[in-house]
């Protein structure tokens, strides 16, 4: 009995409730279904300062900003009214919200939880297919020619640096020295060897004394004015180790040191700052202009074992403050080897990304301060075995990989390599120009989207009117281009495999469109059977706006059009819903709702004949709508 009052109690509270809210919600209520969405929302925010909103408030608020695009304030609403809710439909519009905010981790994981609840549909079956990531690594093609160096020993052999005629590599070829427990093999030393005129190599020989000592040292970077050697080396030779109590075994990390060139050869090894006897510092590689220091390091504070870090390198030769690489380059598991080249491009090995096995060489850049993503290089750079220290010369492609692979000479080889064909990245470059002077925009809007139309990134063009984005090669995409003043455009880029793809894009001033009797924008599609403003309405009429604000005498009718499916009356009324919903987004966007109004014209005017029969694409070409000036029209040329 308890429980049923209980119940009962909360039955009534909700009903008094829901009454509650529909009177508070009344007039908010009205203009929604008015399609009036710029006064609903006004209503429904009134409602929300005054604290009497709730999940059907931030509902009708979600889907008035819906309606007229207006993408963020939807996904801030739908996020409010989910917290009490959760209709699927709710879900999936705020998916798609978040989505068109460039939100796609948090997109997909209301996708997920859309799919669970609604299974059997297609969208559900649809995201569930994900893709199997090997074979796109595989099916990259073969984009390198590799093969093993006639240099390598029995022994380990890795890394590959070349300096004034000079290829400096890192082994374990030195049989006076004591084997190293790890893998039984003689401590690691630095070589050298001279390259002859026909691109063969004399025999090893090793660094001096300065340079290398009874433990181990690793990879090499040189400044490039090549006065400077920074190299990696066992924490033991500076006495800094820490012993096991128990064990009495002695553990010791790795340091980085620099080294610098007097005369022929090396000399006054330095310690870097950088080194702490609590981790380990390694894999040394200089930026082309010497400003900058990439490391490996497993420093606390990092996202897995092995981190990668960059340091400016100061005029006085010391290092700043290290930067981990964030979470982009960065995973649980180890990332190691870094090599920055000639085209600030950083290749890096990798046992967190997904791969083909083991380390495997990955690769990224820098552009404007955003790294692109993060690319296998593929086969046959990369295997199922540890794949690292891939170091490339970009004006001549070729390069050395270092590899654990089978059919190898030792326990590690170093392979040479040369570029075939262009890594899977291509950077976009658009340049925008005014049309009729030639001369180049800056700041001008560019967006960049997929080919399933959503937007990945915007950025404003430079003093010489440039955005530059970075694309996967084959993938189609297209870019929106927006300016005050002038007409906005979108183009389409074709997927390429080359390395840069330079685009040209004219701006006409905003009056072409105006002519007159009307503002000539491109059709206004809606979906079937639908009201609401899509992406492709929302960007036409924005071109409207744009106009009205600029000639504030001018007055407009909207007039809306559907195809001739469907009866006739239905059709009338759905017309007028679409007239009402176009209005009602050029108010949303600060026209004032007296320069504009709407008429539904229903199927009586259509643009194709269908009494015959019509196509998809000529029944969509019917579903229009066209913007009439009424008066206050401009003078244009």
């Amino acid at each position: 009995m308890k429980n049923f009052k209980t119940l009962l109690f909360i039955t009534l509270m909700s009903s008094l409730c829901l009454t509650a809210q529909n009177n508070d919600t009344k007039k908010a209520d009205k203009h929604f279904n008015r399609l009036e969405f710029v006064k609903a929302t006004e209503s429904y925010n009134k409602l929300v300062e005054d604290g009497k909103a709730d999940s059907y408030v931030y509902a009708q608020l979600a889907e008035s900003y819906y309606n007229i695009f207006n993408t963020e304030a939807a996904e801030r609403w739908y996020a409010k009214a989910l917290e009490t809710s959760s209709k699927p439909e709710m879900v999936y519009k705020y998916s798609q919200m978040l989505k068109a905010n460039g939100k796609y981790e948090a997109s997909n994981q209301q996708m997920d939880k859309f799919a669970s609840m609604r299974p059997a549909d297609i969208r559900a079956i649809a995201f569930r297919k994900n893709p199997d990531y090997l074979p796109k690594i595989l099916q990259q093609g073969k984009k390198f020619n590799v093969q093993n160096a006639d240099f390598n020993s029995e022994q380990s052999d890795f890394g590959g640096a070349m300096h004034e005629g000079k290829l400096y590599i890192t082994s374990g070829r030195n049989d006076n020295r004591k084997n190293y427990g790890w893998n039984d093999q003689p401590f690691l030393d630095i070589y050298t060897l001279v390259q002859n005129s026909d691109s063969t190599y004399q025999e090893a020989t090793l660094a001096n004394k300065k340079i290398n000592t009874k433990f181990h040292e690793g990879l090499v970077s040189f400044t490039p004015d090549g006065k400077t050697m920074y190299f990696s080396r066992e924490s033991y030779f500076e006495k800094d180790y820490q012993k096991d109590s128990l064990s009495t075994a002695r553990f010791s990390q790795i340091y980085l040191f620099k080294a610098t060139k007097l005369g022929d050869d090396w000399d006054m090894v330095e310690s870097l700052d950088v080194n702490s006897e609590n981790y380990s510092v390694k894999n040394p590689s200089v930026s082309s202009d010497g400003k900058t220091l990439y490391f490996s390091s497993n420093k606390p504070g990092g996202y897995g074992d092995f981190d990668i870090y960059k340091a400016p390198i100061n005029t006085d030769g010391t290092l700043g403050e290290a930067e981990n690489l964030g979470q982009k380059v960065n995973t649980e598991g180890q990332e190691m080897f870094p090599f920055i080249s000639s085209t600030n491009t950083l290749y890096f090995a990798s046992n967190g990304h997904l791969g083909l096995g083991g380390l495997d060489v990955f690769y990224t850049r820098d552009i404007d301060g955003t790294l692109a993503p993060i690319r296998n290089v593929g086969i046959p750079v990369n295997s199922s075995a540890d794949d690292f220290a891939f170091s490339i010369d970009e004006e001549a492609g070729t390069g050395f990989i270092s590899s654990n692979r089978e059919g190898g000479k030792g326990s590690d080889d170093i392979y040479n390599f040369k570029k075939l064909q262009p890594l899977c990245d291509v950077l976009i470059s658009a340049t925008v120009l005014d049309d009729k002077t030639r001369q180049p925009i800056s700041g001008a809007s560019v967006s960049l989207y997929d080919d399933e139309g959503n937007k990945v990134l915007s950025k404003m063009t430079n003093d010489e009117g440039i955005a530059e984005f970075i694309v996967e090669c084959d993938e189609d995409s297209e870019l929106e281009v927006l300016m005050d003043g002038f007409n906005s455009k979108k183009i389409q880029v074709k997927g390429s495999n080359e390395e840069e793809n330079n685009v040209q894009i004219s701006l006409e001033p905003i009056e072409v469109l105006i002519t007159p009797i009307k503002i000539d924008l491109a059709p206004i599609f809606f979906e079937f059977d639908e009201s609401n403003i899509t992406a492709q309405a929302a960007f036409e009429l924005d071109k409207l706006v744009q106009i009205m604000q600029k000639y504030p005498e001018l007055v407009i009718n909207a007039t809306s059009h559907t195809d001739e499916r469907g009866p006739e009356s239905y059709n009338a009324g759905l017309s007028e819903r679409r007239a009402k919903t176009t209005v009602q987004y050029v108010i949303s966007q600060g026209i004032d709702e007296s320069r504009i109004s709407g008429m539904g014209k229903g199927e009586s005017e259509p643009k194709i004949d269908c009494s015959n029969g019509c196509t998809k694409e000529q029944h969509a070409e019917n579903r229009r709508s066209e913007f009439l000036i009424v008066s206050g029209a401009p003078m244009t040329e």
